[in-house]
């Protein structure tokens, strides 16, 4: 009984055995089918258009994949994990697994792009931006093929008017935002790179650029307070994002050349004016060649060989640019780093720029709370500008009779025999003009967020600049030869070192879901230090060492210069909407600066916007055409400090004298009085915008109205010279910049495969002196004008102020009878404004130097992988003054010595001619009034073509994207304004018309 009682458990042992073995089995089995659980999807974008690309990475490992073409996908994982999908441009999304075996997704535009502007100290969804903010859409930026930023930037936000300042291999660009505000305290925008003010808006990388934006009212510049009169330009750069390591490059390769829209006089044309100069001053009779023309010159008469100076000097150029960028991330760490490298060959030969640029971006989170971030950039370039401005005037001037060489084949230095015409040959060989700049950025941010909403960063920055430039000409240049063969030359050395620390904090919450609140409090102080040395060196006596043999130069003259600048802040802004509909925001900001006199440091510059989304309203659900209508207004002042360190202050000249036969220096008061009351400028503007969006948005547009009222103006004020002072800074008068803008763009067609879209914008500014020193000497009861420095009530900032030519007088006219009764037939008539039959000043004509208004037409095209982007600029009614008209020294006075722009001249055989009469001894009379010029233009200046490889090709071979293109750039441009570009005189360097052909991958 005992056994079979054993027996019987051993039975059930066995049979737990059993059972047990089989639930271990069904287990493994179970955990076996979870480790390999297959689970496909499909990701789509918020318009469930599908995503190709998407990194799908399993939390905790380095198991991932990535969705196909048209957004599907397969991943094996356990029930427990958490997929997380990643995507640039969209919002990163954490799937966590259970049994499921399909995951599909939709994600969500990513706030930090399409959907978000950046705004000072922060960020704003567009729809609850109610200060005037432009966006610049930064792949519109590198369609242009150029290394200047402001160029790029040309035509493409409203109200921002871009000018050239130099052509030149480097060159850059003028930028201005609503009108010139300022008449002696600077222009210029502030830019703002990652938070931290930059010296140029090229000290970053095009292809660098994340997102932006320019700030044009007071309500959104407020907050930068200082510096901010002219506008903000805010630029955030790439930062590495979380997913798989990204690498993209964009470069381009092509060539330039120069368009001039004028023509100068042939040898024969030349040839014929030289006789007709001189034939006035025969009294009408034609004098024989051989009188007129050196032996060269006739040489050249005689047997047909004229000089091209043109063909002799100008090439056509080359440019290159290549961009790298790589970009990485996980949750706790992300990446960005990138090298650009930019070459140009000038048109005009030995004229060269070369650029290197470094960046590295990141970001580490320690904790939840706390992160810290670092933003550098490095940037070193080369420029060689061999006197380009001299050469260019002289292949213009330089007259086209006479020989280029001598017999032994070097370079004669007077082609025709005449001392007024130089070979302008000579400098290309013979001179060298180098520069070097360096110019770094170090950016450190910590960021601390304890709870929800609330933020803390520590900003604090160093930017420094080096410019080294070496200036020399050969005993053999042309300044060498006028120095009886001695050489001279220069050095400078320049650096500016500015650093800036900020603490910044924000606090955004919600009070019972609708009632919106963000808070922001900024307290800044930033330091500037400038130096600055220049050595001249004259009558080196051999080029042995060229540049680094200036100590044995006969004289050499040094210059050192510096100062140092500060200034302390403190902000507060506050901004409420309700139920996102109605917004209210209030601002202030206080500034003190070092370069005001003691009594006026400090400024506060408050502002207040206020918005309404009135398509939100129940009233508008009806009108469903209407999408998106906002009314905007805002109101408030920003500052400028534009003016040198030590302005405020009393100067000091220094004076040598010699004392026991010793020298010793001494200082005597300077001619500038103190004002120890000089205070800020002050800019205060209301601004008044409705945005408006139709057809589910495919045709949006923006108008704006804005009144800006600049006062304490910083001005340089001529004083009697009897007080032992000839001029005091001081604070006048009032300036008035008024305007309107009008952006509109639409979505012609907007299908899967094909879409076709159309931009236009408009700017109309006004500009005019409201009131200067507030004098009233003639007792007329209204203010007089500053005649002297061309400064008139009522008119622009900048102004001409002269005769105004009418014609030339003709042969039989009753000249004696009229306005000018000395003159002769030829010469040209001025108006006589006033009627009196004399001409004085009161006939002089005051003539704005500022554009009525300017735009730019955009069209842009998709067609499966191709694309079609063109720009069309336009500027309006604006007059420049062209020296090449008349002036002596640029060959427009007609006198036969110098070669010019060829004109229509009035001869007796030839009276509808539109300029006067030639003359050898001296210049026409009056000819200086015929300079201003109409410089109004329409440009292409831009238009792009390129092709993107489809989606499985890119597949196949693990690539994200490759696309090739070419690129136009300042193709056309008409204008009946007489030089290379209607934004420059003749002998400045002009923008060249560049064709590229460009390459961009990422993988």
């Amino acid at each position: 009984m005992k056994n079979q009682n054993q027996k019987n458990v051993l039975l059930h042992c066995v049979d737990y055995l059993r059972w047990g073995l089989l639930f271990g089995i069904c287990f493994v089995f179970s955990n076996v089918h979870a480790q390999n659980q297959v689970i496909t999807g499909t990701v789509v974008d918020d318009t469930g258009l599908p995503l190709g690309g998407v990194n799908i990475l399993i939390e905790g490992t380095t198991i991932g994949t990535q969705t196909d073409f048209d957004g599907n996908y397969t991943i094996n994982a356990i029930p427990g994990q958490k997929l997380r999908f990643s995507f640039v441009g969209m919002k990163s999304v954490t799937v966590a697994v259970a049994n499921q075996d399909t995951i599909d997704l939709a994600m969500e535009s990513d706030n930090q792009l399409d959907n978000v502007v950046v705004i000072g100290y922060g960020t704003k969804k567009k729809s609850d931006v109610i200060s005037s903010v432009t966006r610049v859409e930064t792949e519109d930026l590198v369609k242009v093929a150029t290394s200047d930023i402001g160029e790029m930037l040309r035509g493409k936000a409203a109200g921002v008017q871009v000018t050239l300042a130099s052509g030149a291999p480097g060159g850059s660009s003028t930028i201005r935002i609503r009108g010139q505000r300022s008449i002696t305290g600077g222009n210029d925008p502030i830019i703002i790179a990652d938070g931290v003010r930059i010296g140029s808006i090229n000290d970053i990388n095009a292809n660098d650029i994340e997102s932006l934006e320019v700030l044009k009212d007071a309500a959104a510049q407020a907050i930068y307070g200082a510096r901010a009169s002219n506008g903000v330009i805010l630029i955030t750069t790439k930062r590495g994002k979380e997913g798989r390591m990204s690498v993209s490059y964009n470069g381009f390769s092509g060539l330039q050349t120069i368009n001039r829209n004028f023509d100068i006089y042939s040898g024969e044309e030349f040839a014929r004016l030289k006789r007709e100069a001189f034939r006035t001053n025969n009294g009408g009779v034609y004098r024989p060649d051989a009188e007129i023309f050196s032996t060269l010159e006739l040489e050249s008469v005689e047997n047909g060989n004229y000089i091209n100076w043109e063909d002799l000097i100008l090439r056509t150029g080359q440019t290159q640019n290549h961009a790298l960028s790589i970009a990485s991330g996980t949750e706790k760490f992300s990446i960005f780093s990138s090298v650009n490298y930019i070459n140009t060959r000038g048109v005009i030969p030995n004229s060269d720029y070369s650029k290197v640029g470094l960046r590295l971006n990141a970001d580490q989170k320690i904790r939840d709370w706390l992160k810290i971030g670092l933003n550098t950039s490095f940037q070193f370039s080369g420029t060689n500008n061999p006197n380009n401005g001299g050469v260019l005037l002289n292949s213009i001037t330089t007259a086209p009779l006479g020989r280029v060489y001598n017999d032994d084949g070097s370079l004669r230095w007077l082609p025709g025999g005449f001392e007024e015409n130089k070979n302008p040959l000579i400098d290309l060989k013979e001179t060298t003009n180098e520069i070097r700049n360096r110019n770094d950025i170090l950016n450190v941010f910590v960021d601390v967020m304890p709870f929800e909403g609330f933020k803390y960063r520590l900003n604090a920055s160093r930017r420094s600049w080096n410019y080294k430039r070496y200036s020399y000409n050969t005993s053999r240049s042309l300044a060498g030869i006028a120095r009886n063969g001695q050489g001279s030359g220069s050095v400078q050395f320049q650096d500016n070192v500015e650093w800036q620390i900020e603490n910044i904090l924000t606090y955004d919450f919600s009070i019972k879901e609708r009632n919106h609140f963000a808070v922001t409090a900024v307290q800044s102080v930033s330091e500037t230090e400038y130096n600055n040395f220049v050595n001249e060196a004259d009558r080196i006596p051999n080029d042995i060492l060229g540049i680094r043999g200036l100590e044995g130069a006969f004289l050499n003259t040094p210059s050192i210069s510096g100062n140092k600048r500060g200034i302390v802040s403190a902000v507060g802004r506050v901004e409420y909407d309700y139920d996102n509909t109605y917004y209210v925001t209030v601002s202030g900001r206080a500034d003190g600066s070092t370069v005001f006199g003691r009594n006026n440091k400090w400024a506060f510059f408050p502002a207040a916007s206020v918005g309404w989304n009135v398509h939100r309203e129940n009233f508008m659900e009806d009108l469903r055409a209407v999408n998106t209508m906002k009314l905007r207004f805002s109101y408030g002042s920003v500052g400028n400090e534009g003016i040198s360190p030590g302005q405020s202050q009393s100067t000091a000249n220094q004076r040598d004298y010699v004392i026991d036969g010793n020298r010793v220096s001494g200082y005597v008061p300077g001619s500038t009085l103190p004002n120890p009351d000089l205070k800020w400028e002050t800019s205060t503007t209301f601004n008044a915008a409705i945005d408006l969006g139709f057809f589910n948005n495919r045709v949006t547009s923006t108008v704006e109205y804005y009144n800006t009222r600049t006062k304490d103006l910083l001005v340089a004020e001529a004083l009697d010279p009897s007080s032992g002072y000839t001029s005091k800074l001081t604070n006048i008068g009032e300036i008035e910049n008024a305007g309107i803008e009008v952006t509109l763009n639409a979505d012609i067609i907007r299908k899967e495969d094909f879409k076709v879209n159309l931009g236009a914008s408009f700017t109309k500014n006004r500009n005019k002196i409201i009131s200067l020193y507030g004098e009233d000497a003639d007792g007329d009861g209204r203010e007089d004008d500053d005649v002297l420095n061309r400064r008139f009530i009522g008119y622009p900032i900048g102004v001409f102020y002269q005769y105004k030519p009418v014609g030339i007088f003709q042969e039989g006219e009753n000249i004696a009878g009229s306005a000018q009764p000395l003159a002769l037939p030829g010469d040209v008539r001025l108006q006589d404004t006033n009627g009196d039959g004399v001409i004085n000043d009161q006939d002089r004509v005051i003539t704005s130097q500022a554009p009525d208004w300017f735009g730019t037409l955009s069209v842009s095209a998709e067609y499966k992988g191709f694309d079609m982007s063109a720009d069309i600029y336009t500027v309006q009614g604006i007059i420049r003054n062209n020296p090449f008209l008349y002036g002596y020294q640029e060959g427009g006075s007609l006198r036969g010595i110098k070669n010019g722009i060829k004109q229509n001249y009035w001869t007796p055989e030839n009276p509808g001619g539109d300029f006067p009469r030639p003359r050898e001894g001296n210049d026409p009379a009056n000819i200086y009034f015929l300079g201003l010029q109409d410089a109004s233009y329409v440009r292409l200046q831009n238009i792009t073509l390129g092709y993107t490889l489809p989606e499985e090709v890119l597949t196949r071979f693990g690539l994200s994207n490759l696309r090739i293109y070419t690129t136009g750039s300042n193709l056309i441009t008409l204008t009946d304004f007489q030089s290379f570009s209607p934004e420059r005189n003749p002998n400045e360097y002009p923008e060249p018309v560049t064709v590229v052909v460009g390459l961009q991958f990422g993988f």
